[in-house]
């Protein structure tokens, strides 16, 4: 009876503790290969996968918030990304508030004498 009721606990366990590394793995993927160009020199910012769907070759549709704080502002971006293996393929930005990116405005000035 004791290992029917460990097998019962790891059947319904073992798929969340995989979905969560599933999870961690892909915000690790679209901070790095993402959200870190969005986010430069904000104080913080926080992922959260809200969808991760698998196609049947292998890609995955990833739909993902980000919110992060720069001094009293704060932004907060939702994303929808292609994900091959390890890379992001594509992506689009299907909903933005606060701050918005930030664009150099300097450009080298060409003056004749």
């Amino acid at each position: 009876m004791p290992l029917l009721m460990v097998f019962i606990a790891m059947v319904f366990l073992f798929p969340a503790s995989q979905s969560h590394a599933e999870d961690t793995s892909l915000v690790t993927l679209l901070r790095a290969q993402a959200f870190n160009k969005m986010f430069d020199g904000f104080d913080y910012y926080h992922v959260r996968i809200e969808r991760d769907v698998t196609n049947t070759n292998g890609e995955h549709e990833v739909t993902a918030v980000a919110s992060g704080k720069f001094l009293d502002q704060t932004r907060r971006v939702t994303a929808r990304f292609r994900v091959v293996g390890e890379t992001v393929v594509g992506g689009q930005v299907l909903n933005e508030q606060g701050l918005p990116p930030c664009l150099l405005s300097v450009q080298p000035r060409e003056e004749s004498l």
